[in-house]
């Protein structure tokens, strides 16, 4: 896990959705970074763990100050707010040509709907431990949804965000529940 300078602004999970989870609220914040030009979004993660409160603290008046951490928070917002709100903030290019095939991919499945490792992979003509392996280096979940990528088998949450267990399989269980009922968290 990075360190909080590494980011430009960190905000808790209770930031964006007042709703969650008590178990994920004390657990989970989101660390926002924008390319050096300020233009785009290149990395959005879910950061587990105690984090600095001052760092924490810290997002909102650099959001009040940075017009694209502004934009971001408000479309994190109105995403936690609706499931299928559609995101529309600028992204980074993603580093590889599969990395791109396998955003648009993710970007194209509607929101309460999953697919396997299996079917993404041979939608991309690639292998399973592959796609699993770009899923868990995702630099933009929740925005690029690989969250809604689960196993054919009978433990179908086997990992998200490089682990297999924990508070991060708690985070994309409570994801694929909120999208599959459209759980209104402002209701």
């Amino acid at each position: 896990m990075k360190p909080a300078a590494e980011f430009d602004a960190i905000l808790a999970l209770t930031d964006v959705a007042p709703g969650c989870p008590a178990n994920l609220a004390r657990q989970i914040s989101l660390g926002l970074r924008g390319t050096p030009e300020g233009d785009a979004l290149c990395e959005l993660v879910f950061i587990a763990g105690a984090v600095d409160q001052t760092a924490a603290a810290k997002a909102t008046v650099c959001g009040a100050r940075e017009p694209l951490l502004e934009n971001i928070r408000q479309q994190l917002i109105a995403w936690f707010k609706d499931p299928g709100f559609r995101f529309s903030v600028p992204l980074a290019k993603p580093p590889t040509a599969f990395q791109a095939r396998l955003r648009d991919s993710l970007l194209a499945m509607p929101s309460g709907t999953t697919c396997t490792y299996g079917e993404l992979a041979k939608q991309l003509q690639s292998a399973p431990r592959a796609i699993g392996q770009a899923l868990g280096s995702n630099s933009l979940p929740l925005i690029v949804p690989c969250h809604r990528v689960i196993s054919a088998g009978k433990n179908r949450l086997t990992g998200f965000n490089h682990t297999s267990d924990g508070v991060m399989l708690e985070l994309k269980a409570w994801l694929l529940a909120r999208e599959a009922t459209g759980l209104n968290l402002y209701a």
